[in-house]
């Protein structure tokens, strides 16, 4: 008999590649929505529950019959720190909930972020999982609450945190606004000198999967990324050079531009309903006097997995 697991955020850019690794692993997937779907995949293997975070009981309805959780849904963006904490915190405390009442229930896998853990100071010490975490934005520290919230299933539940850094793949919304303004040719630097950790969609959800089903990854956190780090600038312009485009020029955006132009984001998000591009929360993030890069170490030296490098990453995002 087929296992079942459900996936929460199962709609979003890293729940449909969860979905589909899982349904060649054999898994039956059921798949979280705040909405009642109109209609159900056409894959018998696959099904859509609606639940409401802010209800236990419709999300441990969800997961009756389940054998695992796959924890995606989160919110990056957010008008004010409320808005992460009920997105972040309320939620996976009231998930974490629901699955200590689930009879059956043997496995749940949180997807977390290296925004959970903060930056690296110097390009020689990445971050692992032994530093104590000191997340910077709210969207970090809502993550990193999100964590603990985990930590309190019951024994008899084998838990595991992944943490990933920038994840981009075909797509992508995030990477798609950026290769938006590739192409274009002109774009502003808001990254500064700093470097970064990447790992390719794939990469992650074959991650997942691997700590869903090794019984030595319980109660531990994992960073999951490629081994090399890069700055924005190289970033970019490998990005370029995927797309056969040249390299856009990217002056360097000063700190009081970024919060102008986060404001002016914020205010027409406000009014359109549209998640803002940019927001203050990710200006913190973009002037640490650091770098947010992390150690895939830990997690190598467990499973062997090989990372995608990211110039073969971007040709197949492209």
């Amino acid at each position: 008999m087929k296992s079942t697991v459900l996936i929460t955020g199962g709609n979003g850019f890293i729940g449909r590649k969860l979905t589909d690794l899982l349904l060649l692993e054999g898994f039956n997937v059921r798949i979280t929505s705040r909405r009642t779907p109109k209609h159900q995949p056409a894959n018998p293997a696959v099904k859509i529950v609606r639940v409401n975070y802010d209800d236990v009981a419709s999300l441990k309805a969800a997961m009756e019959g389940c054998q695992g959780v796959f924890h995606l849904a989160a919110a990056i963006f957010g008008f004010n720190r409320a808005d992460f904490e009920h997105a972040n915190v309320t939620a996976t405390q009231n998930v974490v909930a629901a699955a200590n009442q689930t009879q059956g229930l043997e496995t749940f896998v949180h997807v977390s972020s290296l925004a959970a853990s903060g930056y690296a100071a110097d390009l020689q010490h990445p971050r692992t999982e032994e530093d104590e975490p000191n997340p910077v934005s709210d969207y970090g520290r809502t993550k990193l609450g999100g964590e603990q919230a985990v930590r309190n299933l019951k024994p008899g539940i084998k838990w595991m945190i992944i943490r990933p850094p920038i994840v981009y793949g075909r797509n992508d919304s995030g990477v798609s606004k950026i290769a938006a303004w590739v192409k274009r040719g002109l774009m502003v630097n808001t990254s500064g000198n700093g470097y970064f950790s990447f790992v390719h969609v794939d990469d992650l959800v074959q991650a997942l999967v691997t700590a869903y089903k090794r019984p030595d990854t319980a109660g531990q956190v994992f960073f999951v990324c490629e081994g090399d780090v890069y700055s924005w600038q190289d970033f970019i312009g490998r990005m370029a050079a995927a797309m056969h485009v040249r390299k856009p020029f990217m002056p360097n955006a000063p700190v009081w531009l970024m919060r102008t132009a986060a404001f002016l984001y914020e205010t027409a998000a406000r009014i359109s309903g549209i998640e803002p591009a940019l927001n203050y929360d990710k200006v913190t993030e973009a002037i640490v006097p650091g770098h947010w890069i992390c150690s895939n170490k830990k997690w190598t030296a467990l499973t062997g997995q090989h990372f995608t490098p990211l110039d073969e990453g971007l040709k197949k995002s492209f």
